[in-house]
């Protein structure tokens, strides 16, 4: 494979159109919003631009430009899945343009291209192309942020390139919350080149453009991430994804965190079992890169990854798969660089294997994870067709009861957008909230009183909705779902509210799988021990709605 030959352009070219092409085909499946895309979607769609500069819904978190942006496009193109997963869609599809760019200037053209191969073709990265969440946002700022201070490594005596750098660096922080992390990798990237050209005239220059950077990350943190990070409930959902030294099973949940890390790496060898071989390469192409004398590049594209779990150890920063898809595109670099010395040093011991055969068993997993998900597509929590299709059979006076991990998605779908009752949304979205009775991730609360809940239900379109109340069984990352089983009388509570409500009620049920427990299938069965008959099935894949009829005589769909 010759570096100069145009083929090899080519090959690099259709790599990414084939990038492009996986993200826009995940975008055009146009999916309803799932759990965390409704939260936040619930809050650009309802809220003013002034209004989206105050703590969002559902605790989420996201930059003041991204909330602008995605207000922009709903304000343009309405409220609507396409216009609220555009941006993202185009942040996605920047990642894998931007990585090549990036490559070229960083690594030699064979390595490049290895890269471009697994940013191309990363199920996670493709996903995130296509979700109302500020993840591809992060990952393109990160890489863009690496690649203009990688210009400046190669002439660090050109003003223009200071003050690019300092001005995109600037941006990201503005823009993304996890740029923190890159700009430190940037600074002691500079800071190393400068020492070893013996380049002390810079000095300066670096300390003021990082002591500039920190006063604006500090102002944007305090002003907008702040109350978000110190919220009790995230706090405590987190607390095991915080690998802080002398907490239980560390050693355990720090294994677990690096598998999360390599899930947006590579989530092809990650889900064969083998994501140790990613970060083999990882760490055999950042030693590679030090070796030949590219140790501020090396320094640029490890230390992002690294800070994470530097401040996990302190507590202020959780380590998830979605969290720390920034890394994704800077990590991938050193993969390519790992996989080409592995590959070259395994032609070399065995002449009879081609580096290129080599490489290509290192790209099969996550080149074909990435084609069987676009192929075998399918997500869970298809809330749209199921309003729609409830919209159709429910009659006058049917009630509908909402599964309590569901609320968000069933508020998104079920509000009239031209004309929106606010108040009552707003209502509905503090009680399904952290620490409100219909939270879909609530805490054990203890045995539940007769006739809890009865105040959470609300009128829509002439039909009383119920909001399912919190079970008490909580998901929280490293721990999995604690208790394993519902608050005592949870079950007969929500029973008895169905029963109550009216002669016919829907049951909207979905995401209502445990471990080892299915709340949906108890919640059936408790409707039919008070005498409800099961006389109608909307099923989708996830979610369901099934109709209940607790008054004699016949009833119909």
């Amino acid at each position: 494979m010759l570096a100069d030959d145009a083929r090899f352009w080519a090959l690099q070219r259709a790599v990414i159109a084939l990038g492009l092409a996986l993200r826009l085909a995940e975008y055009l499946h146009n999916d309803s919003l799932w759990g965390d895309e409704a939260m936040l979607s619930l809050s650009i769609a309802s809220r003013s631009f002034h209004q989206l500069l105050g703590p969002l819904g559902y605790g989420q978190v996201a930059s003041v430009p991204f909330l602008w942006a995605e207000r922009l496009m709903v304000e343009l193109f309405g409220i609507n899945e396409w216009a609220l997963r555009l941006l993202p869609l185009i942040a996605g599809s920047g990642v894998c343009v931007v990585v090549a760019l990036v490559a070229r200037r960083m690594l030699r053209p064979e390595e490049a291209l290895v890269a471009v191969v697994l940013v191309a073709f990363s199920q996670t990265l493709i996903r995130y192309s296509a979700e109302v969440k500020p993840y591809a946002i992060d990952a393109l700022v990160a890489v863009a942020t690496a690649g203009a201070a990688a210009a400046l490594l190669e002439r660090m005596d050109s003003p223009g390139r200071w003050w690019r750098l300092a001005a995109l660096g600037a941006g990201a922080i503005v823009v993304s919350l996890t740029s923190a992390f890159v700009c430190l990798a940037v600074g002691l990237a500079l800071l190393v080149q400068a020492l070893r050209e013996r380049r002390m005239g810079l000095l300066p220059r670096l300390g003021l453009l990082g002591l500039a950077w920190a006063a604006l990350y500090a102002l944007i943190y305090a002003t907008f991430y702040r109350p978000a990070a110190n919220a009790s409930y995230m706090r405590s959902f987190w607390e095991g994804a915080f690998l802080v030294p002398g907490t239980p099973n560390l050693l355990a949940r720090t294994r677990v965190a690096i598998g999360e890390v390599l899930w947006g790496i590579d989530p092809g060898t990650a889900l064969c079992g083998l994501g140790f071989v990613t970060l083999a390469m990882i760490l055999l192409g950042a030693i590679a890169l030090w070796r030949r004398g590219q140790a501020a590049h090396a320094i640029l594209l490890v230390v992002p990854g690294l800070a994470p779990f530097a401040a996990s150890t302190v507590g202020i920063y959780p380590i998830a798969t979605r969290l720390m898809l920034f890394v994704a595109p800077l990590s991938v670099m050193l993969a390519g660089v790992g996989m080409m010395v592995a590959g070259k040093s395994l032609h070399r011991l065995a002449p009879r294997l081609p580096t290129r055969w080599v490489l290509a068993l290192l790209l099969l997993p996550a080149v074909s994870t990435a084609l069987a998900w676009a192929l075998a597509h399918g997500r869970d929590q298809q809330m749209r067709p199921l309003v729609h299709s409830l919209r159709g059979h429910w009659q006058p006076g049917d009630a509908v009861y909402v599964f309590h991990r569901v609320i968000p998605a069933w508020l998104f779908y079920s509000t009239d957008w031209s004309a929106p009752n606010l108040q009552q949304l707003a209502w509905a979205m503090e009680l399904s909230g952290p620490g409100g009775p219909s939270h879909e991730n609530g805490p054990a609360r203890g045995p539940r009183p007769p006739g809890e809940g009865s105040e959470l239900a609300y009128q829509l379109d002439g039909h009383r909705v119920l909001l399912g109340t919190s079970s008490g069984i909580q998901g929280r990352p490293m721990f999995g779902y604690l208790p394993g089983q519902p608050d005592e009388g949870w079950v007969n509570n929500e029973g008895h509210r169905m029963q109550s409500a009216a002669g016919r009620v829907w049951l909207v049920l979905g995401n209502t799988s445990y471990e080892g427990v299915d709340l949906g299938h108890a919640l059936k069965q408790e409707a039919k021990n008070l005498g409800g008959r099961l006389s109608c099935e909307l099923a989708g894949e996830d979610p369901a709605a099934y109709l209940f009829t607790f008054v004699p005589g016949p009833s119909r769909c």
